[in-house]
């Protein structure tokens, strides 16, 4: 398990860098004589570092520097920079390093890398030698960028470490987060500039396509937001960038390991903290949370919450403008995010005010095309719900106008109302000539408009006589059949118990019309029983007693009441013979049901067919064949080995003729695999 980032950034910089370990050449050198730094002629340097500057001379004059050379090298600097105890042999030690251009010299073994393997320690030993050089002032404020670049350069675009020598890349990681630290506390006169210096390199790899670059460099800015106490961070990241570096940590959050995510976290603690200075784009950043809110990561769907909900608090005009107008209007995802400044405003009065003045806006009615009577009508939605609001609110013209929108937002203030408006008796019969506009919005297809939808006509259908009901029951009911499959068992549940209140409303010179549409209904229902959603299921065998008592089908009634899905199965294929095929072909596509248990009684109920009736052609043979096989590899067994008990069902007795033995073979095999599955 990765470790937490420790609490003091200066303390995780210190933890994340890695020794400096120097180790001796393997092999003897030649050397030249070189003179020792002195501090007024009375200075003078031991054996160890007198041996590493000859080394470093000697490698500055070779021709041909092999890795081995490179290393001492390297290692030589960290000699040397280790060693002064005063301030003038510091000054000394400035002086020869920028005379022999060490700094330029390590960046050019940077740059010769190879960037597509870690295959020796170099990268590391450099980055040693770097920090080195930084601790006594020997590089030049010129050289900075460019070095730091080289630095970046050869790490970043190192293929994943997955890839790589984990242990090696993560020592050469930390002594570079080491090198990064150095900098800024070397330079403790300019510090601020420094820290925009390493920013502004750290940045322009933020913006390449390569994914493992960007999360190396953004994971570095992370922790240099961490380090910073003083001063607010976002003063040292251009204003241009600030959107951007949000968008990343908050898409990092839902993909990168443990570690890094605590440092994502830390750096977007830092821009919560301050959402003036790093939230002033609010219709990127919605985009940016609109575009991601549907992520399989939980803990990035709550980040993305919290955040819009600092934004919705900080800019609550801009936020509410821009969900109106710069979000998809008929996307899932941005009723998700309305729904969620809504529940902010019902708990502040700020942003329920600034959302009433929103819904009256001139510009905004511009571009839905209503007038400010219409739009501001939504603002008694959002409202406590007293009896002069839902007197001012029940205002059916302006409200059907309002239906007709295209937005879901919109449209979601108008179904609330008219939920409000539908719980009352004379309200409710005020607005039953909307019904059929309140129908059409179940073509957005979204769950939780589709549940309003369904609670209005509820609420209203119980408010009225059989004959104030009737004209638009049959309709309905039509539209209600395919929500039975829906993907959301509220909405399955809310559908089924609306289509028992619908076929019970119908006066009775309509009956046989309805009895049509019941008919169709009865298999879903049946299917149903076994829904995993315990509350559906039970709404589905309630339901089938009406239908039972609907039809006048005493059996259906009985079984039904007793839950027996069995017994359900045989009294449709004796009621209703002439139904079987038909039942058959129904059947198919529940074989392909997310519900196990659906696809179970589905696979149970097309055996049960074929020994009612059997299977009258080849061609239907062979499609529900193909069908059950489609469930070879199900990932439920036991629906594996009905169906494959199912399939040799059809081979025995879906044809008069003797089947095929090619046939016949193969299902066999394939029953033994299912099994063995």
């Amino acid at each position: 398990m990765a470790e937490r980032p420790p609490s003091s950034p200066r303390v995780a910089w210190e933890e994340s860098g890695a020794h400096e370990e120097r180790r001796p050449p393997s092999e003897p050198y030649e050397v030249s004589e070189v003179q020792p730094l002195c501090s007024g002629g009375d200075f003078l340097l031991f054996s160890e570092e007198e041996e590493a500057m000859q080394m470093i001379e000697y490698f500055l004059r070779s021709t041909e520097k092999e890795e081995m050379e490179k290393m001492v090298f390297l290692e030589s600097i960290c000699t040397i920079c280790r060693v002064g105890k005063s301030e003038a042999f510091y000054e000394s030690l400035a002086i020869f390093c920028c005379e022999n251009n060490l700094a330029e010299e390590v960046k050019e073994l940077l740059e010769n890398e190879p960037v597509d393997q870690l295959c020796t320690a170099v990268r590391y030993q450099a980055m040693l030698a770097i920090a080195a050089l930084s601790r006594v002032k020997a590089i030049a404020e010129k050289e900075i960028i460019p070095l730091l670049n080289a630095c970046f350069k050869a790490i970043f675009y190192l293929p994943p470490k997955e890839d790589l020598n984990i242990c090696l890349y993560n020592r050469t990681l930390h002594a570079m987060d080491n090198v990064l630290k150095m900098l800024l506390v070397s330079h403790r006169t300019s510090s601020s500039e420094e820290l925009q210096n390493i920013l502004e390199v750290l940045i322009r790899f933020t913006s390449t396509q390569n994914k493992t670059v960007r999360a190396r460099a953004l994971t570095r800015i992370w922790k240099l937001s961490s380090f910073v106490r003083q001063e607010p961070f976002a003063k040292f990241v251009p204003t241009s960038q600030r959107t951007n570096i949000i968008c990343m940590t908050l898409e990092a959050i839902g993909e990168c390991s443990t570690e890094d995510k605590e440092w994502a976290t830390l750096m977007l603690d830092v821009v919560l903290r301050d959402p003036v200075s790093w939230m002033m784009d609010v219709p990127e950043i919605l985009e940016f949370i609109q575009r991601n809110l549907r992520s399989n990561s939980a803990s990035l769907q709550q980040t993305l919450f919290s955040v819009l909900d600092v934004l919705t608090n900080q800019f609550p005009r801009d936020v509410l403008m821009s969900v109106l107008t710069d979000l998809p209007h008929s996307d899932s995802t941005t009723l998700d995010i309305w729904k969620r400044i809504l529940s902010l405003a019902e708990n502040s009065e700020c942003i329920l005010d600034v959302l009433c003045s929103v819904l009256q806006d001139q510009e905004l009615c511009g571009i839905f095309n209503v007038t400010t009577a219409e739009l501001g009508l939504l603002r008694l939605t959002v409202m406590h719900p007293t009896e002069e609001n839902l007197q001012e609110l029940c205002k059916p013209a302006l409200l059907q106008r309002l239906l007709k929108t295209e937005s879901l937002p919109v449209l979601w203030l108008v179904l609330r109302g008219l939920v409000l408006l539908s719980e009352r008796p004379e309200t409710a019969r005020a607005i039953r000539d909307l019904l059929p506009s309140v129908m059409e919005t179940l073509r957005f297809a979204n769950t939780h408009v589709v549940v309003k939808t369904l609670n209005i006509f509820r609420n209203v259908m119980s408010h009225l006589t059989k004959r104030e009901a009737t004209p638009i029951a049959l309709e309905l009911a039509e539209k209600i059949l395919p929500l039975f499959n829906h993907v959301s068992s509220e909405v399955r549940e809310c559908s089924i118990r609306l289509f028992k209140d619908v076929m019970e409303a119908v006066v009775w010179w309509q009956k046989r019309n309805m009895k049509k549409i019941v008919r169709r209904g009865l298999l879903p229902l049946l299917f149903h029983m076994n829904d995993e959603t315990l509350s559906v299921a039970q709404a589905s065998g309630e339901t089938l007693v009406a239908c039972g008592k609907f039809l006048k089908w005493k059996e259906l009634k009985r079984v039904a009441q007793e839950m027996s899905i069995v017994g359900t199965s045989e009294c449709l294929l004796q009621q209703d013979r002439k139904m079987v095929n038909e039942y058959l072909q129904l059947s198919l596509p529940y074989l392909k049901d997310s519900q196990a248990s659906l696809r179970y009684e589905a696979v149970n109920f097309i055996g049960l067919a074929v020994q009612h009736s059997g299977v009258q052609s080849e061609e239907k043979l062979n499609e529900i064949c193909s069908a059950l096989q489609s469930l070879e590899d199900d990932a439920h067994p036991t629906v594996r080995f009905v169906a494959a008990e199912t399939a040799l069902l059809l081979t025995y007795q879906g044809l008069q003729e003797e089947p095929p033995r090619s046939r016949l073979a193969a299902l066999c095999c394939w029953r033994c695999s299912a099994i063995c599955r």
